[in-house]
């Protein structure tokens, strides 16, 4: 065996014991009645880690891209959830047999990500009904979030790719100058959410897309606009365009016209895709990736 098949055998069991240890981990702490997960593997799901189950059906589990609640997670790159598993009309129903074999009623699919991929998926089935189920949602977010931390560590790193030095726009623009125009930019973002008319939305990001290059010293004449590494959506980039500027969750919900726990579940899901452990690292892997300025 060489020592590149050496080392793919030793990373696949490093990552296969950290979704053994998360899985554990979650069934042990009450956040699911059955907790399964493991890593993508050719475009599926390959379920390797199994707890809490009772008849052996989810062990050999794998998942397919657009099939049932994982395969959309697989495709959105997000979390999701089924509050009535059985019934549900928004998902396909190719693996019944294994998920309601298990008595199932809640199921919720979260992703870990690395660099805006999926790299595995991290599955919490509840056999009491949502309103039991629901306390539980927040903190398997946050410790899926922690998978993804620790599963990017092992090796899932991209050689950084180089990029075209463009010639600085506003080289005279001072730190404090730079931080009033992010303020600027959040304040832009803040109006574009509440407007309706299309026409007027749309002069606003032109109005962003030009502050975010006087930002970044991006020159549109010389470069294209670069491509983000990562894709959040218009609302968690709205709140993070906020975090940026150190405000808190009630600030930031207050501005938004949002609720506070609103803007706390925006956030987990942008610091999922973001693979951060924390706000503040959010902001800095965003701006890096090309999704702040």
């Amino acid at each position: 065996m060489n020592a590149h098949a050496k080392h793919t055998r030793a990373l696949k069991a490093e990552t296969r014991r950290l979704f053994v240890e998360a899985v554990d981990s979650l069934h042990q702490a009450g956040t699911g009645d059955v907790v399964f997960g493991g890593m993508v593997d050719g475009g599926a799901v390959d379920v390797e880690a199994v707890a809490g189950a009772g008849k052996g059906l989810l062990s050999s589990l794998i998942v397919s891209t657009g099939r049932g609640l994982g395969g959309r997670a697989l495709t959105e790159g997000t979390p999701q959830l089924t509050r009535d598993y059985e019934v549900d009309p928004l998902i396909t129903h190719h693996y019944d047999e294994e998920v309601l074999g298990e008595g199932i009623r809640v199921l919720v699919a979260v992703p870990t990500l690395h660099g805006g991929e999926v790299t595995g998926m991290v599955y919490c089935g509840h056999r009491t009904d949502y309103d039991a189920a629901a306390p539980q949602t927040g903190d398997l977010v946050r410790r899926v979030r922690q998978l993804s931390v620790d599963l990017a560590r092992l090796g899932y790193r991209r050689e950084p790719q180089p990029v075209p030095v463009a010639e600085r726009l506003y080289p005279d623009l001072d730190s404090s100058g730079r931080e009033a125009l992010r303020h600027t930019y959040a304040e832009l973002r803040a109006i574009r959410s509440g407007i309706l008319d299309e026409e007027t939305r749309e002069k606003l990001t032109v109005v962003e897309t030009r502050l975010a290059d006087i930002l970044s010293g991006h020159n549109p004449d010389d470069f294209q606009t670069p491509v983000p590494a990562v894709r959040l959506s218009p609302r968690e980039t709205d709140i993070l365009s906020h975090v940026a500027l150190g405000w808190s969750n009630a600030r930031i919900a207050e501005t938004l016209s949002l609720r506070e726990s609103t803007v706390k579940s925006y956030l987990n899901t942008a610091m999922v895709k973001l693979s951060a452990r924390t706000r503040h690292e959010a902001v800095s892997i965003a701006r890096s990736s090309n999704v702040l300025p």
